[in-house]
């Protein structure tokens, strides 16, 4: 039986701890702060088999992300919990990491990169965007005009939540692919031609592209109190401020899953991880 400790994160990975649980011996640590204990914390790091790094890992190349420890320990500390030959799972990897891991002899695996975590990270991500809806609207999704930028996984099934819901969804899509997939669910394909003679039509823009899709042209052709909710780990809006100025509200939503779901996206990670290890046994 593999043994786990779970450095940092959110609430996601002391539910990705449980999962794995049943399984594995399972420890987290850099959780002072927080309420919600399902597996034991250590206070002190002892080598372990495998250690699990939250997602992002780091927000900076250098220290590992935990919100709810008392300090910001870097990302050396993985070499204090690892065995040596063990392995390290991280949520999106930076070249430091990769780097120590190379130069110790750890495996490093990056379960973000797995498809089954991408396809079933954006249910709660496009559960978290309708939430956003329903909150800062002041009338029901039903029949609101809205406008998808890219058409990933994220993108699909968020126009499935909406269309389902009532509202007017269009999508604008770079390949050809994706916007025929768009029509076929009901969608009104938008190509980068029409897209800026249709930007005053919508209420809500949903942005998924990790790129600058609004440039301050395109912020100034939007309706002044259109709501923009960007999904990318990369803004899609070009310039916050003006937008901010001309009455358009952007709302940057990272980590979505961690904070409208942490147990469903935790089990997710938890999962993944699992599938990992049985794909190496």
């Amino acid at each position: 039986m593999s043994s786990f400790i779970f450095l940092g994160g959110d609430l996601r990975m002391l539910y990705a701890a449980e999962y794995l649980n049943k399984t594995c011996d399972c420890f987290v640590y850099g959780f002072e702060t927080s309420e919600e204990f399902p597996v034991p914390a250590t206070g002190e790091l002892i080598p372990f088999d495998c250690a699990v790094l939250p997602l992002p890992a780091t927000t900076d190349g250098v220290h590992i992300t935990m919100p709810y420890h008392s300090e910001n320990p870097d990302l050396d500390i993985v070499l204090k919990a690892v065995k040596q030959g063990g392995k390290v799972f991280t949520g999106k990897s930076c070249p430091y990491l990769e780097q120590i891991c190379g130069e110790n002899g750890l495996k490093l695996y990056n379960y973000f990169d797995r498809e089954e975590l991408q396809l079933l990270n954006a249910v709660p991500t496009a559960e978290g965007a309708l939430e956003i809806m329903l909150k800062e609207l002041p009338v029901t999704v039903f029949g609101v005009n809205t406008l998808i930028t890219g058409f990933g996984r994220i993108g699909e099934v968020m126009a499935r939540m909406l269309i389902s819901l009532g509202a007017k969804v269009s999508v604008y899509a770079r390949r050809s692919e994706q916007l025929a997939k768009a029509e076929c669910m009901g969608c009104t394909a938008v190509s980068g031609k029409e897209l800026e003679h249709r930007l005053s039509q919508f209420d809500v823009v949903i942005n998924t592209v990790p790129a600058t899709i609004f440039d301050r042209k395109r912020l100034m052709m939007l309706r002044k109190d259109c709501l923009i909710i960007d999904l990318a780990s990369k803004a899609g809006v070009e310039d916050l401020e003006l937008a901010a100025s001309v009455g358009v509200k952007v709302i940057w939503a990272l980590s979505l899953p961690g904070r409208t779901a942490p147990v469903t996206a935790g089990r997710i990670i938890g999962k993944t991880i699992e599938n990992i290890l049985q794909t190496e046994n």
